[in-house]
């Protein structure tokens, strides 16, 4: 009797053990994407800037465009299409537009800390910028903007927010826009770019400056 009650338990023990679950087993755990952030400056493909519409396909004065962050219309082109050596820095001038700008409702908000007005002008400056040199070095293109004698805007008015003040490294390029909301008509305009400075925020090459009429 003993011997068959020692069986049974023997059995039952094999049993439980049999269906136990593989501890040594590695759960497997759900994969995690990665999102990568865009930045508008250093990819070679297009991407809207979030505040403004895409205003690539005007061209001539009166035209418009439209889109949920609002409307654009072209007032003023000029392509100067110059690239200006500041040290090791290239900067290519590719364009500059006036616009007249109608932000949508979603969008007035942005455009308050800059302006009251539910319409407004604004002009835009492309730009490409390089370090050519071996170093990297820091440069704002847009130290000041000169609207005639009596009105100048920096960096802190740049409605395109397209972060081309920043450390170049070297052979970085970026391309982008910056902008500033206008408060009369212009008949000309002068930019005035920052000094280029090396790691020790040492001058390696005065800033400069560039001007044209619209």
């Amino acid at each position: 009797m003993k011997q068959l009650l020692a069986a049974l338990m023997l059995g039952t023990i094999l049993s439980g053990c049999g269906n136990a679950p593989d501890v040594t087993q590695e759960k497997s755990s759900p994969k995690q994407e990665t999102q990568t952030p865009v930045s508008i400056e250093k990819t070679a493909a297009y991407v809207p800037n979030p505040q403004l519409p895409d205003d690539r396909q005007l061209t001539s004065v009166n035209q418009s465009v439209s889109d949920d962050k609002g409307e654009l219309t072209l007032k003023q082109i000029v392509r100067p299409d110059v690239t200006r050596t500041i040290g090791p820095i290239q900067m290519k001038i590719e364009e500059i537009k006036v616009f007249h700008a109608r932000p949508s409702y979603g969008m007035i908000d942005f455009f308050h800390g800059f302006t009251h007005d539910e319409s407004f002008d604004l002009i835009k400056t492309r730009v490409t910028i390089t370090n050519t040199g071996e170093e990297p070095v820091t440069f704002n293109p847009v130290a000041h903007f000169k609207l005639g004698a009596k009105t100048e805007k920096t960096l802190e008015d740049d409605v395109y927010l397209e972060s081309l003040a920043t450390t170049y490294a070297p052979s970085e390029t970026r391309r982008g826009n910056f902008g500033f909301i206008l408060e009369q008509p212009l008949t000309s305009v002068e930019l005035l770019t920052s000094d280029v400075l090396n790691e020790n925020r040492d001058v390696v090459e005065k800033g400069i400056s560039f001007s044209t009429d619209l």
